[in-house]
């Protein structure tokens, strides 16, 4: 009989679906989003506006729940804690209003 080489505490499907999310899916919606506002020169606030905080506050839930349900892990692999979520929860709020405050500076008043 041939021994699997997967281990015991691989994350299961669901798991690995909420981590590309928070970490790959939710990032590049919301960079997306700013670019657009810087190109296009949006309204604040407008549409984007909605998607970019719709977004990061879905990253910050799946985090949550990756850590909580799905046993999450740091960049070093050690099991993630609630302190890790607010740390990351704070980090991305802030970065995001700093990264959209800078997107509608750029793009300047709406082109008619």
């Amino acid at each position: 009989m041939q021994q699997q080489n997967t281990p015991d505490h691989a994350p299961a499907p669901a798991g690995c679906a909420l981590r590309l999310f928070w970490m790959l899916v939710g990032n590049a919606i919301v960079y997306a989003s700013l670019a657009t506002i810087a190109l296009n020169g949006a309204h604040f606030p407008s549409l984007l506006d909605g998607v970019v905080w719709f977004t990061v506050a879905l990253t910050i839930a799946a985090r949550r729940v990756d850590i909580t349900r799905w046993a999450g892990k740091t960049a070093s692999g050690e099991p993630a804690t609630l302190a890790h979520w607010r740390r990351y929860a704070v980090t991305v709020v802030v970065v995001t209003a700093i990264a959209s405050v800078l997107a509608h500076a750029i793009g300047g008043p709406p082109s008619a």
